[in-house]
C-alpha cells in the first residue's frame, strides 16, 4: 500500500511506500525536503501536518516534544504515514514556480 503525500505552497507531491518514511520517499523521488540526523533527535525536518495521520515505528522521536505533537507538527526523517497526508514545511516557503 502506499499513500500520496502533498507539501502545500510546492508543486511538490509524492508517493510513500508501506514501510518507508515521509522523508525516505521524498528523497528517492527528488523532493527537497529539510532534514538533518535522520532519527528524530534534531527537529530539521519537522513540520505541520495539516490532514491525514503518521505514526511512529520506533517510537516516539526525542526531537518531537509534547507540546509540538499536540499543535499537529511531525518529523518526517522517521514518520510513516497511516493515510494520505498534506504538510506545510515552512522551511519549503512559498515562491515555487510549477
Amino acid at each position: 500500500m502506499s499513500y500520496t503525500v502533498t507539501l502545500l505552497n510546492t508543486p511538490f507531491r509524492f508517493q510513500v511506500n508501506s514501510g518507508e518514511t515521509v522523508l525516505q520517499a521524498a528523497l528517492r523521488q527528488d523532493i527537497p525536503m529539510p532534514w538533518g540526523c535522520g532519527g528524530g533527535v534534531c527537529g530539521v525536518c519537522m513540520g505541520k501536518i495539516v490532514s491525514g495521520e503518521m505514526v511512529y515505528p520506533d517510537g516516539e522521536p526525542l526531537a518531537l516534544f509534547e507540546e509540538d505533537a499536540e499543535a499537529g507538527m511531525g518529523l518526517f526523517c522517521v514518520g510513516e504515514p497511516t493515510s494520505d497526508l498534506v504538510l506545510d514545511i515552512p522551511e519549503l516557503g512559498t515562491d515555487w514556480e510549477a
